[in-house]
């Protein structure tokens, strides 16, 4: 799937777009990644991620099953996701996603547009979950993905450790018609 550059509007009604991520967009990723991470509280790297050439080979290579987008304010990246479609015969019904927001550009809905764009992906790849997991102690990504369609599956507890607080990983999912 090629998906084109689609605009969405936020809460304000302040226009953005997404689009599928391509090799050069690489450095700008590999920065938001990296930037969300040493904040620590909502992703699981602390700032070590894919070095830009790694990231820009894996969007040149990227295998049908996988998609990244990113999500645009003003032609800068401000958003990104990423889905890997389950590569077994037991698990291509599943892909699994994790998405990251800039800090100043979270909270207005951004995040819809790359849920609505995964969507499409997912329905032309046959794909019936989507699942994603979040840390308990990011109440505001888990009220996101509650008011989407998503459902608490489980959760595994003090799977992690967030500024000295064991903190649960809490396992979401949604199923496509």
């Amino acid at each position: 799937m090629c998906v084109g550059v689609i605009t969405y509007f936020d809460r304000e009604n302040n226009p953005y777009t997404v689009r599928e991520a391509v090799p050069d967009d690489a450095p700008d990723i590999v920065g938001l990644i990296t930037q969300v991470g040493l904040e620590q509280d909502y992703i699981a790297n602390e700032g070590d991620y894919y070095s830009v050439e790694q990231q820009r080979r894996i969007l040149a290579d990227r295998p049908p099953g996988q998609l990244v987008l990113v999500a645009l304010v003003d032609n800068r990246i401000i958003g990104t996701l990423e889905a890997v479609q389950g590569v077994f015969r037991k698990n291509r019904h599943v892909a699994t996603m994790g998405m990251a927001l800039k800090k100043g550009f979270r909270g207005l809905g951004r995040g819809e547009g790359l849920l609505t764009a995964l969507g499409e992906w997912a329905q032309e790849k046959d794909i019936e979950k989507i699942a994603i997991s979040v840390f308990e102690s990011n109440p505001t990504a888990i009220h996101f993905y509650l008011r989407h369609g998503f459902a608490v599956e489980g959760s595994r507890p003090n799977q992690f450790r967030i500024r000295g607080k064991m903190v649960a990983e809490v396992f979401m999912a949604k199923y496509l018609p």
